[in-house]
């Protein structure tokens, strides 16, 4: 026999966490989050009158509005960082193309651009792979 599934939500209320069962019509609370599942099966239980067992709950946490909307705006700010580095890094592989196809040495395009002839290396050899990915 499977167990009977409930959707709980919960939510901060004070120093408590509060959750309601829609499907039930009820909800009670717990000290920390942690607890909320093994409290709302045991309030679906009574409710039901089962045994704890028989009954399985799926908790949904809502946070705070202004905390979530910050954290998806800081998410933002990381995918648009993500894209300016991935643009600067494509700019440096094409300034180290550039030079070396106007015969500069690794050496010498170091010196110019204030990089060791190994960055050198590793950015030509990007560059390369970059464009067999592309092609």
């Amino acid at each position: 026999m499977s167990a009977q599934r409930f959707e709980v939500k919960v939510e901060r209320d004070g120093k408590w966490w509060v959750f309601e069962i829609p499907e039930l019509g009820t909800g009670g609370q717990a000290r920390s989050l942690g607890e909320v599942s093994s409290e709302a099966q045991g309030v679906a239980a009574m409710w039901l009158d089962v045994s704890p067992e028989a009954v399985a709950v799926n908790v949904s946490v809502a946070g705070p509005a202004e905390a979530l909307a910050e954290w998806a705006a800081a998410e933002l700010d990381e995918e648009e960082a993500r894209r300016a580095q991935a643009r600067a890094a494509a700019r440096r592989r094409a300034v180290v193309r550039e030079l070396r196809g106007q015969s500069y040495s690794a050496p010498d395009v170091g010196r110019v651009l204030g990089i060791s002839k190994q960055r050198v290396y590793q950015l030509e050899k990007a560059a390369d792979v970059t464009e067999k990915i592309a092609s």
